[in-house]
């Protein structure tokens, strides 16, 4: 019984560490990256190990995604906010995605959910605070003066058609994923690996 638990713990971290590093390729390699937007497939990977392994694993895969990443291609200062809200869509995704096969409109839940609040909401005000504005100019601040200091407005404007594409882009993925042969096979695996531990 131990022998058979172990040899799933390995598959698990084996299959992890692939989609780690193909988060880092598909994030910091092909993809478009600019200071007010990033559009590609890092998310893949994350949604990926959401289906197959659930909301903290996808979480804990996407936060060392990141934090590798960033030290492998540094794009700037390294900055853990984004590095929690990399977690953040891991768990988001986990929470739509796991043990469930291809319901299209948790796929779009999940990709609005996590466009809306990590990438236009969360992203857009720690780009905001921490790179367009400094700390002690907004310590006593109203909520007009906030959006002034730190040209809010503007910057979700600037980052608004991100949200619209990113939102149909991992829609779509997530659906193909779904789909896939592949995925369909471990995730039949994983579910007779679980009746033979538990008769």
């Amino acid at each position: 019984m131990s022998e058979q638990k172990n040899k799933i713990t390995l598959r698990q971290l084996t299959v992890s560490a692939l989609l780690i590093a193909l988060d880092v390729v598909f994030t910091r390699v092909l993809a478009i990256n600019t200071p007010l937007m990033k559009i590609g497939l890092g998310f893949t990977a994350v949604a990926v190990s959401a289906m197959l392994y659930g909301p903290l694993w996808a979480a804990l895969t996407a936060g060392l995604g990141d934090l590798i990443g960033a030290l492998m291609f540094p794009t700037g200062a390294y900055f853990p906010g984004f590095t929690l809200t990399a977690a953040l869509t891991g768990l988001i995704f986990g929470l739509f995605l796991y043990r469930r096969e291809g319901k299209w409109l948790r796929a779009f839940l999940a990709a609005l959910t996590n466009s809306f609040f990590v990438t236009l909401a969360l992203n857009t005000l720690l780009i905001a605070v921490f790179f367009r504005s400094s700390p002690q100019e907004l310590r006593g601040a109203d909520f007009a003066r906030f959006l002034e200091l730190t040209n809010m407005k503007t910057l979700l404007a600037a980052r608004v058609p991100q949200f619209f594409i990113m939102t149909a882009v991992q829609t779509a993925v997530i659906c193909v994923l779904q789909a896939s042969p592949a995925l369909l096979r471990l995730f039949r695996e994983k579910s007779s690996e679980k009746s033979e531990k538990n008769p």
